[in-house]
């Protein structure tokens, strides 16, 4: 029974209980993301910071690089950051929080 329950989702006392948790998270990745995104870049040019979309570059190529280590950044922290606090979550309540699956009618 209890395998079940757990296949069909979280209750919605657990997933707003989630809730606070989900943005404190959201919260964090960006800074989390653009500490990465710096110390990767130093590995790419130590001596220029990365470039910007709106200042005039003489390099396409390197502000693409720039935008596609950011965004990548920005993605390995997000999921990251989701999956640690879903984690946590489910450690300290005993319940994983998910949305109930769709049931088919």
């Amino acid at each position: 029974m209890a395998r079940a329950e757990v296949e069909r989702g979280a209750p919605l006392v657990t997933r707003l209980m989630f809730v606070p948790v989900k943005l404190l998270a959201r919260r964090v990745a960006p800074r989390v993301a653009a500490a990465m995104f710096e110390g990767a870049w130093r590995v790419v040019d130590h001596t220029a910071p990365p470039p910007k979309p709106e200042e005039r570059q003489p390099s396409v190529s390197r502000l693409a690089l720039a935008l596609a280590l950011e965004g990548a950044c920005m993605a390995v922290a997000r999921g990251l950051l989701e999956q640690a606090s879903r984690r946590q979550f489910a450690r300290v309540t005993g319940r994983w929080p998910v949305r109930p699956a769709k049931q088919d009618a």
